[in-house]
């Protein structure tokens, strides 16, 4: 091959060549086929082949793509070479002759064609990756729609915090997960830009037409700069950023799934068939799939700092340590980001929610406390701070004698839990029987114009027994020890 007198090095080929080409025959050779025939059709229409010499070449085009559809070696598998190209080009010689066959070169590169085959091969790899994240959307869309009535407890450091529902935790995933997916999609078009046409990165002494090949090959535009053309990649820096947040997310909300499966909470499980066992332990069902969801999806954060790496220090020209080695990492992280979102789509479509459990957990977990201490500010006219350490005492000496009733330990003869309630109260002036109330709205507070419910509707109805809006959340208050409780810790404090 032109100046070159030996074949490659047995190594090399071993190593290299060889390797390379046994992918580039599936994952190249489609893409390289469609630039070949867009090329040889702009070459025919501005005059710069022999109408003869270009049907020729997309005669043999076809052929070649009609036999890889079908299977066939349209390469075969000689003891050495140097590359899929120039397999690809031997077969246009071996069918038209050197001069015809080897005519469709003119004004191209291997470097320009291989930067327009990484993009065409990741704007179909992101759609196909959007087009499943759109799966899980429908998913989870549904199950947050199902449940959005169905009480649990919210978490803070792993910890009970407030009444919240299943709907309203699975919207705000979703939002977070679309706010990644849009920053993924965003990076489309900077994707979708034609390189071909700037040949080695120095353009070409032929008038081309490179917007009539961008357009026979999908692309929205061309990239001006023949250098930029050849030599940049950081449009997969952004991919791989954009498919790293997304796959943060989808760790985190894997966990709180797996963690909620549990046997410490049963919030929620699925069916035999997605879920495995133990092979000692007898009794066990492990959501094995959501650890799997969790180590594919993070793929694409070792990718990007590889990329990265890859790029670092490399001249700014074709160079195979950016077009090739770094470059080699999306690939993987694309197909284990997909894999993570199709199993989860699995999973949010066939979990099995526990509501009963939910509401179990949530009665005894005193999450209401907060709104109680709300009450006593709304109503009562305490300072927050003052409200809250009381309150704090409150639950501090219920929790005292639960642990104390769970233990089996003697009962001793305790203070009335509710007097820290009234204690407080009677600091500020509010004494048990001579409360006042005060209707407070949340305008009053610093809320906007439409704002113009009471302040804690949802806390104020438990405290009044006004039970209707705690019947749309799905959870009786009065099957609630700690709701009860705090009512009648509301009632010490005389809320009239």
């Amino acid at each position: 091959m032109g100046r070159l007198s030996r074949p490659p090095n047995p190594t090399l080929f071993r190593l290299v060549y060889g390797p390379q080409l046994a992918s580039d025959r599936s994952l190249v050779l489609p893409y390289l086929l469609r630039i070949d025939a867009a090329h040889v059709v702009m070459l025919d229409t501005e005059r710069l082949l022999k109408r003869d010499v270009a049907a020729a070449l997309l005669r043999v085009n076809r052929e070649i793509a009609v036999r890889l559809a079908r299977g066939h070696d349209v390469l075969g598998s000689p003891p050495t070479h140097r590359g899929l190209y120039m397999l690809y080009e031997q077969q246009y010689i071996e069918h038209l002759g050197k001069d015809a066959g080897g005519a469709a070169h003119v004004a191209r590169s291997r470097n320009d064609i291989n930067a327009t085959v990484a993009r065409m091969r990741l704007r179909e790899e992101m759609c196909g990756l959007l087009s499943v994240w759109c799966a899980l959307l429908d998913a989870m869309r549904s199950l947050a729609d199902s449940h959005r009535e169905t009480v649990m407890a919210g978490f803070t450091h792993l910890q009970p915090a407030q009444p919240t529902s299943f709907g309203h935790y699975l919207a705000g995933v979703t939002s977070e997960l679309v706010r990644s997916a849009e920053w993924l999609a965003g990076t489309f078009d900077c994707v979708n830009c034609s390189p071909m046409g700037a040949a080695a990165g120095f353009g070409t002494s032929f008038a081309v037409d490179r917007v009539q090949v961008a357009e026979l090959l999908g692309f929205r535009t061309i990239i001006e700069n023949s250098a930029d053309a050849v030599a940049s990649r950081d449009y997969l820096v952004q991919v791989l950023s954009a498919l790293a947040v997304l796959g943060t997310s989808i760790t985190r909300f894997a966990t709180d799934l797996q963690a909620w499966s549990s046997a410490a909470y049963g919030f929620l499980d699925w069916p035999d068939d997605l879920v495995s066992t133990s092979s000692i332990m007898p009794q066990k069902r492990n959501a094995f799939v959501l650890e799997t969801i969790r180590g594919e999806a993070i793929h694409s954060i070792g990718a990007l700092v590889n990329t990265l790496a890859g790029m670092k220090n490399a001249p700014f020209s074709n160079s195979v340590e950016v077009s090739a080695e770094a470059s080699a990492h999306v690939w993987p992280a694309l197909s284990a980001g997909r894999k993570a979102l199709e199993l989860l789509t699995l999973m949010v479509q066939q979990i099995e929610i526990r509501p009963a459990r939910m509401r179990a957990f949530l009665g005894d977990a005193g999450t209401t406390m907060t709104a109680v201490a709300d009450l006593l500010v709304a109503r009562h006219g305490l300072g927050f701070r003052v409200a809250h350490e009381a309150v704090a005492k409150f639950a501090a000496e219920r929790n005292g004698a639960t642990s104390t009733a769970g233990s089996g330990a003697p009962s001793r003869a305790a203070p009335c839990p509710h007097q820290p309630l009234a204690t407080a109260a009677g600091r500020c002036g509010r004494t048990p029987g001579r409360g006042r109330r005060r209707d407070l709205r949340i305008s009053e507070l610093g809320g906007g114009p439409r704002c113009t419910r009471p302040v804690t509707t949802r806390t104020m109805a438990l405290a009044s027994e006004r039970r209707t809006t705690s019947r749309r959340l799905g959870w009786d208050p009065v099957r609630s020890s700690w709701v009860n409780a705090s009512r009648d810790a509301w009632r010490w404090v005389h809320i009239s």
